[in-house]
């Protein structure tokens, strides 16, 4: 994947999920933040709609699903800072699928939206960034490439800044986007769910209760966290 700074570990190691089907989602904050989520490369809000439909059955909290105006990362985090202010929301919870959680934390470290958001939750994203992309125009999903301008400087300095929590999660039968460039340096939560393919984690039972759990937080939010 090309030169990377050390990794601060701080003595983590990837924690792996056996089985969160019966994972309870219980002790849930007794008013949650909004929950914001941002869709992937080439997608639309149309992708998250069984996600929401998850959360309105589960205590009814708003969330609301962005379609973003394209593949830059750039300008996609400065049009969720829009909407975010747009909202009027001071508090808030993030969770992005594969290019939209590259999105999301450029709105967070670059844009100040770690004065905002409780939680930032990211499912199968290339955080580091995957080979594949490298053929693709920077603005058609190509600052996805491992060594594109775009992802030295959001991986520049501490990837986990401020006060959110942070989760990485992986589907062990993600094909598109490998385990190691999902992660996090610094404190962070690394979770793999089993038998999730990349296409599928906006619809996934496992992935939602983990997301509840992560953006809900409380003591045991994730196992063995290092944050």
């Amino acid at each position: 994947m090309g030169t990377r700074k050390p990794r601060r570990r701080l003595g983590a190691v990837a924690l792996a999920i056996s089985c969160l089907v019966a994972l309870p989602v219980n002790g849930l904050a007794a008013n949650p933040d909004p929950v914001l989520l941002i869709h992937g490369w080439r997608a639309d809000a149309s992708a998250w709609d069984t996600m929401v439909g998850r959360f309105s059955s589960l205590d009814g909290r708003t969330v609301a699903a962005l379609t973003l105006p394209g593949n830059d990362n750039v300008v996609n985090g400065r049009y969720i800072r829009d909407q975010v202010l747009a909202r009027g929301w001071s508090r808030l919870d993030i969770v992005g699928v594969s290019m939209g959680g590259l999105s999301s934390r450029y709105y967070l470290k670059s844009l100040d939206g770690i004065a905002r958001v409780d939680a930032y939750v990211s499912l199968g994203t290339p955080q580091y960034g995957i080979w594949s992309a490298c053929a693709l125009p920077l603005s058609g999903g190509g600052q996805m490439c491992p060594t594109s301008s775009f992802l030295r400087a959001l991986n520049q300095g501490d990837d986990t800044p401020g006060a959110p929590r942070y989760m990485t999660l992986w589907g062990s039968s993600d094909t598109v986007v490998p385990q190691s460039a999902t992660k996090l340096d610094g404190g962070a939560c690394y979770l793999t769910v089993p038998n999730v393919v990349h296409t599928a984690y906006e619809e996934d039972a496992d992935v939602f209760a983990a997301t509840v759990k992560a953006i809900d937080g409380g003591a045991s939010w994730c196992p063995g966290t290092f944050k």
